[in-house]
């Protein structure tokens, strides 16, 4: 049977909520709230609503609720949730939430909402937590998070890892990989750091996406961050080559390798952890 891999356009398909505004406790050196900048702020309740609307108006099949987090590793969304099931009741649209560390309870609320996916960024090592990122929480705290999403009823568990996130060192993303694997999730994303002065090793980055592909038997990706110039391309390469089900964003370079290697494509307007 002939292999095909989807090549996703998130962008305008997915339209990005920061309940946060600018706001982050954390304010990691790899994106210092830069991220943030490129979303739709939504500090108060009716300005979700509206920014559903807006959402629905310029045509986007998706809302990703997220924002800064608190140095509890948390999307303080609480107060926000039944403005969330409001406006997906309203717009019909598809509701991704990238929430963290949350209690139990908010993750029952989220998917009493109607929230279609949660996504969660996994960090497997303690001293990145404490040092790099800034926070006040532990790695085996995301066993916990996995498990309740997982036996929650939201319909999509999508994990991130994001590679090389302690400066460009690998420490704690084959311990993610594994904690994840327990999860059984039904997509992982990978991502990659994308500060070119500490990017990681790239036989280092090949090893962590082989290491996951080994591991992971759901739809598995590569996301939205990961590097620049020669190197974007060259993580792509890596990810064709594996088996990956999807890349977001692909490079033309990559189209034409994937094209030359007889690989079929299937395009798709939306986020990379749905198949």
């Amino acid at each position: 049977m002939s292999r095909s891999i989807t090549f996703y356009r998130p962008s305008p398909a997915v339209f990005p909520v920061s309940i946060t505004g600018g706001r982050c406790e954390l304010n990691c050196p790899h994106c210092e709230g830069r991220y943030l900048e490129q979303m739709e702020r939504a500090t108060m309740p009716p300005d979700v609503i509206r920014a559903f609307d807006k959402a629905k108006a310029s045509g986007a099949s998706c809302v990703l609720i997220s924002g800064g987090f608190t140095r509890r590793g948390r999307l303080p969304v609480e107060g926000m949730i039944n403005v969330i099931r409001e406006g997906k009741a309203r717009t019909g649209l598809r509701v991704e939430v990238h929430a963290g560390l949350v209690e139990d309870s908010t993750i029952g609320a989220l998917a009493g909402a109607g929230v279609d996916a949660m996504l969660i960024d996994v960090v497997g090592d303690d001293q990145t937590i404490r040092e790099y990122l800034g926070g006040r929480w532990s790695a085996a705290d995301y066993r916990r998070a996995l498990t309740s999403i997982r036996a929650s009823s939201i319909p999509v568990l999508a994990p991130h890892v994001l590679i090389g996130v302690d400066g460009g060192r690998i420490r704690g993303e084959f311990a993610a990989v594994d904690m994840i694997a327990e999860a059984r999730p039904d997509a992982c994303a990978m991502l990659v750091l994308t500060d070119a002065p500490a990017a990681p090793d790239a036989g280092e980055v090949e090893k962590v996406l082989d290491y996951a592909r080994e591991k992971l038997e759901c739809h598995l990706t590569l996301g939205c961050m990961r590097g620049r110039g020669v190197d974007r391309s060259k993580y792509e390469m890596m990810a064709v080559n594996l088996g990956y089900d999807g890349i977001a964003n692909p490079s033309p370079e990559i189209e034409k390798s994937v094209a030359s290697a007889g690989i079929g494509v299937v395009w798709k307007d939306g986020c990379c952890i749905f198949p």
